[in-house]
């Protein structure tokens, strides 16, 4: 509740209201964006950004969508739109040293490590995917909205992606 009371006072101009809304979400969204991208001062810029344009359009933001899916959409786009900037090529990166769980068997299987290095082979939309349900906890629904894409496609990327995870460390533990 106390969430929409700060985007009603943004709505009407207060700008100490969208401060104290981007203390408290900056660190989810950088998160977000780091366990894609691997990279620091990456993550910080695309950050930054996303939060420009949430400021850009915070006046259009609708109550009947929850706050964290509007403002989870908008980095998602924003993820998607810089890596259409890259090359073509495919883009390994290194994940952040924070714990990822993604189920009690990978934990039991697996170090910190070799699940950071699996998770970064993953093509972007399957690990866009993965951290999106198991590092945000979203459900399946959610991320459909999100991320602008069919359930069945939601639930696939995350099959596929663990099936890859699975796989790439099994061959870890060998």
């Amino acid at each position: 509740m106390e969430e929409q009371v700060l985007i009603k006072r943004i709505q009407n101009g207060d700008k100490t209201a969208m401060t104290s809304l981007i203390i408290s979400w900056y660190q989810p969204i950088f998160a977000f964006i780091y366990k894609n991208t691997g990279d620091y001062h990456i993550s910080k810029d695309l950050t930054q950004e996303i939060f420009i344009k949430v400021a850009a359009n915070i006046s259009g933001y609708k109550p009947k969508t929850p706050f964290k899916n509007w403002l989870f959409t908008i980095a998602s786009n924003h993820l998607k739109n810089h890596y259409r900037t890259l090359s073509r090529r495919p883009v390994y990166v290194e994940i952040s040293d924070e714990h990822i769980i993604i189920d009690k068997e990978m934990e039991n299987i697996a170090t910190e490590t070799d699940i950071k290095k699996a998770l970064a082979k993953l093509p972007a939309e399957q690990r866009e995917a993965v951290v999106l349900r198991y590092y945000n906890e979203f459900s399946i629904k959610d991320i459909a909205k999100i991320t602008g894409i069919k359930e069945t496609t939601v639930k696939a990327r995350i099959r596929y992606g663990l099936e890859k995870l699975r796989i790439e460390l099994e061959g870890y533990n060998e």
